[in-house]
């Protein structure tokens, strides 16, 4: 039995009692713990389900026609369309915060935080979202600030001068002061030192007021014009009437009778002397009934207009009749006169206004 037992230990392998020996059952059981949590916790990237496939087609977003082109007509893609109306934009709206740099996303996140606010500053300040989204605001900070109490303007002052708005809404006022008299005080200053000295008013030349007056005059110049035209034109005509009538009158007419359009029957309650109506005046006049040069102003009272006068009445001596002239261009060129001065005040108006 020793013999054998002897023989036995020599014929065993050495190496099976050595360390090294204790590394394949180690080896072993790695493989085995990889199966084991390959088997048990799955990868993410296994997990993970593709992203759905993107909507280019109008047929596959479930609308309807009308309501696809409505969306069309705003310029949108179907994956576009589809994402602003599950935002719950209608196509007018989503093309508005659209053009403004948002996405359906964002958009959604800026009008609900607007909904979810109960503060006061909320009612109060309409800022576009997009000026606080490029000043680097985001939703969440826009309603911070408004829980501060401070307006988009005021915010973003704080905000560049390193405020918090936690910090603001303790120190906010005092900073907002301090950054307010700052800008104040450096924009004064330029202000300050240029109306300091005045600079010296515009010398006067007759090219410079031209500059200044002259389309108005012109304006001016050219309606006066046509005034005048028409005023001369209705005392021509008024001229013409006037001595046609005299010319049917009866030449052995009572001293008192005038021409006169008056129905036949019909007594007038006043009667005048015959009258003509000429342009100028004449040193002499002559008798509208004899043509006489014999005459002399008759004792009635002239008619006058604004202290003007333009009727004249005279007597004939060889006839004994009265008559009388009517002169329209004193009274034209009176009114016309006063017009241009008129005209001349309200240009002088606009030079002072212009230059002061």
């Amino acid at each position: 039995m020793p013999a054998l037992t002897a023989i036995a230990l020599l014929a065993t392998p050495i190496p099976a009692l050595t360390a090294p020996e204790e590394a394949p059952p180690k080896a072993a059981v790695a493989p085995a713990n990889e199966a084991a949590n390959h088997t048990d916790t799955p990868k993410a990237e296994d997990t993970l389900l593709p992203p759905p496939p993107k909507v280019t087609r109008w047929e596959d977003t479930g609308m309807k026609p009308a309501e696809a082109q409505e969306w069309q007509h705003y310029d949108f893609k179907p994956q576009e369309a589809m994402n602003w109306r599950d935002a719950g934009f209608v196509p007018l709206v989503a093309r508005t915060w659209s053009d403004k740099g948002f996405d359906a996303s964002e958009a959604q996140a800026w009008r609900d935080s607007v909904r979810n606010s109960r503060s006061l500053m909320a009612e109060l300040d309409h800022t576009d979202p997009g000026a606080w989204k490029r000043e680097g605001f985001s939703p969440a900070d826009r309603l911070a600030w408004w829980e501060s109490g401070f307006t988009f303007d005021e915010a973003r002052l704080l905000a560049r001068s390193g405020m918090t708005p936690a910090q603001a809404a303790w120190h906010g006022q005092e900073k907002l002061k301090e950054l307010r008299g700052e800008t104040t005080g450096s924009a004064a200053a330029p202000n300050n030192s240029a109306s300091s000295p005045k600079a010296p008013p515009p010398e006067l030349s007759a090219a410079g007021i031209w500059k200044i007056v002259g389309p108005f005059l012109k304006f001016g110049l050219i309606v006066l014009a046509v005034l005048m035209a028409v005023v001369l034109a209705v005392v021509l005509y008024r001229r013409r009437q006037v001595n046609k009538k005299l010319a049917k009158s009866k030449p052995n007419a009572p001293d008192t009778e005038a021409p006169s359009a008056e129905p036949k029957g019909v007594v007038p309650h006043r009667r005048k002397p015959a009258r003509a109506v000429s342009m100028f005046r004449r040193a002499h006049p002559r008798c509208i009934h004899c043509q006489s040069k014999d005459v002399r102003p008759s004792r009635m009272h002239p008619h006058k207009f604004a202290g003007i006068n333009f009727t004249d009445y005279f007597r004939c001596k060889a006839c004994g009749r009265h008559f009388a002239i009517v002169s329209y261009t004193t009274i034209v060129l009176a009114g016309g006169g006063i017009a241009l001065s008129l005209l001349l005040l309200v240009a002088s108006i606009i030079y002072m206004s212009n230059v002061g």
